[in-house]
């Protein structure tokens, strides 16, 4: 039962009206499987009666810590309808940094998979408190778990459970940084991610008729809000890729007839130059919706000459949910480099910078052409970070959300992204904050002081670049510190520095703060 719209009823149309059409694949070949939207409604019963046979109910927080896969779109919608609030986490993580999620968000359940198990095993080890531990994959699973997912849901009944869900309960927690490095949980509510739904249909024109592939990870904000969750809405195909790679992604849009998938530039690029990407047929290909970055002239003019189907650029924050602004397929040259347009239902502003250091105000806004901070309003703004109401008061200042993101407008009101306030570093389509990189390398017994920046990269965009002075007489290596990053679950792998540059002193301010812009300027 719900109290209006909710998450849980995106399967409610499709499987009452369109019960027999194919609502999600997995898998190629021999591998292959598939579920009807009656099938996809039946399975996700069962999960959510699962989930309530084994206490867990509303307001819980279950983590997911899987690639992309049936179970993970299983469990999504069964925490819809149960009330539970989903949070789904990068599988990339190391055990340290899952733990620390784990704790900051007082998960009830870890829902793990077999590639991922030892990490979760060393995670739940420093849980404070003691999530069920449930095991998602078919087969045995390993000693420490307390449940078997699929062995719990069928035996469970294939019809909706009975809970109240109001469209103002929370829904999806995901996890995020800012300028601390520590990772702050970002609340969303149903009524917040229904209309996000709804404005993805219109920025993409997308259809019942769509085949959706997820080459992203689910895990991500841009993957699942953007893509995903819109199209099973309208009752389109989902087909899912367990993990990107190039070549099977175009395997799966020629064999699936796939019409629309989410891919970051780097993602694109490694597409593009793929041999694939000139032997397949992939006349299906309809549209390709990009963001965490804006994509070069050339690689769009490369992209219409292989492929032909049309981009569309997204720019937004977690906080957003996430989609801020769009750039259209027809202004993709005509506006390179533009974040676009804001997107429906908001309102964006670039706001000047007070010397004070308190947060922009909208009421000041910056003239066409000048850098501020970009400002966001809207019906899909977060509810609020998870128990931090110092971050939620500087956030969500004056009613408008502060992105950290400098900025500019052009005449025609398009959004110009210059620069981010926090430095973060977007490598890859993945987000690397220094301060966490930092204070990971600080760890080591020969690193007096470091500082991170992101450094550009013909790849990734930006790679990871920590600049280190050693303790006197200390002869450290890069290769030495990137072998002390791997040891002990410190960190995750793509969080490692690429580049090291060892200093004799860090540029600092009289008062002691380590003067970052020096660096980045040479």
């Amino acid at each position: 039962m719900t109290d209006g719209l909710t998450l849980g009823d995106t399967l409610s149309w499709p499987a009452r009206y369109l019960p027999r059409k194919t609502a999600l694949v997995t898998g190629t070949g021999a591998a292959r499987r598939a579920w009807t939207y009656a099938g996809l409604e039946a399975e996700v019963n069962r999960h959510a009666n699962a989930l309530l046979s084994i206490g867990l109910g509303k307001g819980d927080v279950v983590a997911a810590f899987l690639y992309n896969t049936p179970a993970f779109v299983f469990t999504l919608l069964a925490c819809a309808r149960i009330g539970a609030v989903f949070n789904p986490v990068n599988y990339r993580l190391a055990a340290q940094e899952l733990a620390y999620i784990l704790n900051d968000g007082k998960a009830r359940a870890l829902v793990f998979e077999q590639e991922v198990a030892s990490v979760a095993e060393k995670a739940l080890a420093q849980a404070t408190g003691t999530p069920l531990r449930i095991y998602a994959d078919e087969g045995d699973a390993p000693s420490f778990a307390t449940h078997h997912l699929a062995t719990l849901a069928a035996g469970q009944p294939a019809t909706a459970p009975d809970v109240i869900v109001h469209e103002e309960d929370p829904c999806i927690l995901m996890y995020t940084s800012g300028t601390t490095g520590r990772p702050k949980g970002v609340v969303h509510t149903h009524r917040s991610k229904l209309f996000h739904n709804a404005m993805m249909h219109q920025a993409m024109a997308l259809a019942r008729e769509d085949v959706g592939l997820s080459v992203a990870p689910l895990n991500h904000t841009a993957e699942l809000h953007t893509s995903f969750l819109p199209r099973l809405q309208l009752g389109a195909t989902q087909v899912l890729q367990r993990r990107f790679d190039a070549g099977e992604a175009w395997e799966l849009v020629e064999a699936e007839r796939v019409t629309h998938f989410f891919a970051a530039p780097t993602m694109v690029g490694m597409l593009l130059n793929h041999p694939d990407a000139e032997r397949r047929d992939l006349s299906s290909l309809r549209l390709v919706e990009y963001g965490g970055a804006s994509m070069a002239p050339h690689l769009i003019r490369e992209w219409d000459r292989k492929i032909g189907a049309g981009l569309v650029q997204v720019y937004g924050t977690t906080e957003m949910g996430p989609c801020m602004s769009v750039l259209y397929p027809h202004e993709q040259l005509s506006h390179a480099g533009s974040a676009g347009l804001p997107s429906l239902g908001h309102d964006l502003v670039v706001a000047r910078l007070r010397d004070d250091g308190e947060p922009a105000d909208p009421s000041q806004p910056c003239a066409p052409g000048e850098v501020g901070e970009v400002l966001v309003r809207g019906p899909c703004m977060m509810r609020g970070y998870l128990n931090r109401p110092d971050a939620n008061a500087r956030a969500l200042a004056h009613g408008w959300y502060h992105t950290g993101d400098l900025g500019s407008l052009d005449q025609d009101g398009y959004l110009w992204i210059r620069d981010r306030i926090d430095y973060m570093i977007n490598s890859g389509a993945e987000n690397v904050y220094p301060r966490e990189v930092e204070d990971a390398l600080i760890e080591h017994p020969a690193v007096l002081e470091v500082a991170v920046l992101g450094e550009s990269d013909p790849t990734w965009g930006q790679a990871v670049g920590a600049y280190v002075v050693r303790r006197p007489e200390a002869q450290v290596t890069s290769e030495q510190l990137d072998a002390f990053l791997l040891q002990g679950d410190r960190l995750a792998a793509y969080k490692r520095p690429r580049r090291y540059h060892f200093l004799e002193t860090l540029p600092k301010t009289t008062s002691g703060k380590i003067q970052k812009h020096m660096l980045r300027a040479g």
